[in-house]
Formats: structure tokens, sequence, C-alpha cells
């Protein structure tokens, strides 16, 4: 028996075949079940016997093989002859042997997957969108978790599932319901998400959250780095309002800035004038300017970092 389960979404996946690991072990022992977590690292002697031997004590033997068919290019270079081995194995493995496949994403145009899903039964476990991450986590956790809460959950973690249920989880260990000031208390943004928070405090002026979310920023990237995202980010902006400023339509906006997914930004609210906008924007062009020429006092990280907080300062004020 071959099954392959597979789709966009590892814990997921995850989920089922350790739903079935556990259900295989209460039935014929862990000891009959072989899990081979990196094929780069398993010989063709190990697979062989995954496939091939005989127990003496059990009828059954459960196989979980992580990672196949891959989910990109090959990540090792023999990996088309390990290919090959498994899926010349699979029709000559007995019957008695459970084979699990355990795949996220894998290229569904490339002929290993095509050999596979021919002889597996395919379970797919896939979230289409963000949406369906949102309404996954408010029916696992329903009255546990308030709803601005577990958005804000939701956004600091980027949509990530996995992310999302450690975050929650944690949470409840010592609370019984979750609130919006408790996740702000306890919970910072990915770095992907982190410079996108930093700059909705940003441009609400919230003064409150914004030195702790540069903070993270900082934690997580050099102050160069943070200052060339924050430009680009803060550009985009400015074009927004300028081009509003003309009386585009906000497609007209999309096409010009070419925003794509990012259109929501055209009516993204804040609370930062077009003017303020500007002098921001000018600011950290000349943080640029002055660090590359030599006329801040010090070159030290530290010091750089100040330097970003006193242009911050100052739009805010």
């Amino acid at each position: 028996m071959i099954y392959l389960f597979t789709g966009n979404n590892r814990y997921l996946i995850q989920k089922e075949w350790l739903k079935w690991k556990k259900a295989f072990s209460e039935k014929f022992s862990a000891e009959n079940i072989i899990h081979i977590s990196s094929l780069e690292s398993a010989s063709k002697d190990v697979l062989s016997e995954a496939f091939f031997a005989r127990s003496l004590f059990s009828e059954k033997r459960m196989v979980i093989i992580d990672g196949f068919p891959y989910s990109s290019e090959r990540q090792f270079s023999w990996a088309s002859d390990v290919e090959s081995f498994i899926l010349e194995s699979l029709p000559k493995a007995g019957e008695e042997i459970i084979i699990v496949f355990l795949s996220e994403n894998p290229d569904k145009r490339k002929a290993w997957y095509k050999s596979l899903s021919k002889l597996a039964e395919v379970k797919e476990f896939s979230l289409a969108n963000d949406e369906d991450v949102s309404a996954y986590l408010r029916n696992k956790y329903k009255n546990c978790i308030d709803a601005n809460a577990l958005s804000k959950v939701n956004y600091l973690k980027g949509w990530d599932l996995h992310k999302c249920i450690s975050e929650i989880d944690k949470l409840l260990i010592n609370h019984e319901h979750i609130s919006l000031g408790l996740v702000n208390e306890n919970i910072i943004a990915e770095y992907e998400q982190s410079i996108f928070v930093f700059i909705d405090t940003l441009l609400s002026k919230n003064k409150k959250n914004i030195f702790i979310d540069l903070e993270n920023l900082f934690h997580f990237s050099d102050v160069y780095a943070v200052y060339q995202s924050i430009l680009a980010n803060i550009r985009i902006f400015l074009y927004i309002e300028y081009l509003k400023s003309q009386r585009k339509s906000s497609k007209e906006i999309a096409d010009i800035l070419k925003l794509w997914n990012r259109q929501f930004l055209i009516n993204k609210s804040h609370n930062t004038k077009i003017t303020d906008l500007k002098n921001l924007y000018e600011n950290l062009l000349g943080f640029d300017k002055n660090m590359k020429f030599w006329k801040f006092v010090s070159s030290d990280p530290a010091d750089m970092q100040d330097e970003l907080k006193k242009i911050i300062i100052d739009f805010l004020s």
C-alpha cells in the first residue's frame, strides 16, 4: 500500500502522518516503523531494507519517506539515482508494507511525481490562501482567542499556519483566553513581516510601539539594510499619495507603480500627510548621503541606529 501526502501546507501534512504513525504504533508497535527523514543521507541499502526486508515479529511495517517527490530542483547530485531506485522498487515492495511519502509543494510537472502519483493513493493537504489559514485557526481555537487578536497573530507571522499555532499554543499555556493586548505584549513579527509592521506603525505615528518595532528590525538585520527597506516602502507610499493628488484612479495607480498583489496599499489608511511623507523621504536620502560621505561622527552600528532614530523622532514631532 503506497500513499502520497502532499499539498502546500507542511503543518497539515505532518499532522496527518503523525496521526497515522500513532495509530500504527498502537496496533503493530513503533519498532515496525521506519522513518527516512532525508533521502540525501539514505543509501540504497537503507532503502532496499525498508522496501524488501521481512519482519519475523510483525505482519505489517510502515515506511515513511520525507521529501519525495522533490519539492524543487534536486538538492544533491545523486538525487536522480535515488529517484530511479525508489520508482523501480515500489512495484516490487511487499503488500504488507505501508509506504507513505511526504512532499510539500512537489513539482508536479516532473516525471517522478507523475510516476509516483500513478502508483500511490494521493492525499492533498492544502490551504488555498490567507483566508483559509484564518478560517482553519478560527475553527481550531473557537472561543479561545478574540477575532482581532487572531488577525494580528496571522499578520505578525505572515499567515504561516505552523508558526501561528505555535504562538497561540504558547500563550494558552498560561492564559485561558487571548486578547489583542496579550498578542501585542508577547508576539513579535517574523523578519519577512517586521518591515511591514514597522511601516504601519510609522505611518500611523504610533509613538508607543514605533521604537519597539524598529528594534525588532535591528535584531534581524544591519542598520543599512533596515534603512534601505524603510526607504523603499516610504517611496511607494509617497508615489501613491502623489498620484492620488493628481486625481489618478486606483487602477491607474496600480498600473503605473506595478503594484500587482500590493494594490491594497493604495487604500491603506494612515495618519501621514503627503508633505510629511516627502520630508521623511528626503531625510532618509540625507541619511544615506551623510553615511556615504562620512559626515557622521561615528560609523559604529549603534551610532548609525541612533541617527536613524533621530529622523523618526523628527517625523513624529
